[in-house]
């Protein structure tokens, strides 16, 4: 995965291997899909949902997109940051984002601990009216600004976000396609697949 910031190897494979952890998965099972203006769009096997991945100032993960666990449908996002050493697993926060000049949302957001990365996920129903405005605003604007009561989380830019939000509806609807139909269409990422199989 390639983003459009500058931080060490070392650091930046940990925050990825914790993103592609929070599943059952591991990063091996990761299927890239496409960069898109600073996004990374891949498949990850563990929930069965492509996601956008960008990392941010200060080293803040953040990941959108499906997760079809069960074969029910919904909406994945995710914060990750190391320097939140005080979230708990399991806990409930209740966190706000705003997208640009919009109205703020208040989002029942779980603590989460992937791989000793903090962090905070919520899954909403992705056929629900929320998860589309949710979307909708984020395809839209300029920003996203994030905060704890009140104390700032960060404010992150969404330049490609309606480029990259397009590529992980196309890598989703390529996979539930393969899973009605024979057609495998990340086959080709296999270099072990025979020929004719």
């Amino acid at each position: 995965m390639t983003t459009s910031y500058s931080i060490p190897s070392v650091l930046r494979l940990g925050i990825i291997g914790a993103l592609l952890g929070i599943g059952s998965g591991t990063a091996a099972d990761t299927i890239d899909w496409k960069t898109v203006g600073g996004w990374d769009v891949s498949f990850y096997p563990s929930s069965e949902g492509c996601q956008a991945f960008s990392l941010f100032e200060e080293d803040t993960a953040f990941f959108i997109g499906f997760d079809n666990t069960g074969g029910n449908l919904s909406l994945d996002i995710t914060l990750l940051d190391n320097r939140w050493r005080s979230i708990e697993n399991g806990s409930e926060y209740s966190i706000t984002a705003k997208f640009g000049n919009e109205s703020p949302w208040t989002l029942a957001m779980d603590g989460i601990q992937v791989d000793g990365f903090p962090g905070l996920n919520m899954l909403i129903d992705a056929n629900s009216d929320q998860a589309g405005l949710f979307i909708d605003e984020f395809q839209r604007k300029g920003s996203i600004t994030w905060s704890f009561g009140s104390s700032p989380l960060g404010r992150y830019t969404l330049r490609g976000s309606r480029k990259a939000f397009n590529e992980v509806v196309a890598c989703q609807r390529s996979y539930l396609e393969a899973l009605n139909g024979s057609s495998d269409p990340f086959a080709t990422s296999d270099p072990f697949r025979k020929k004719g199989q």
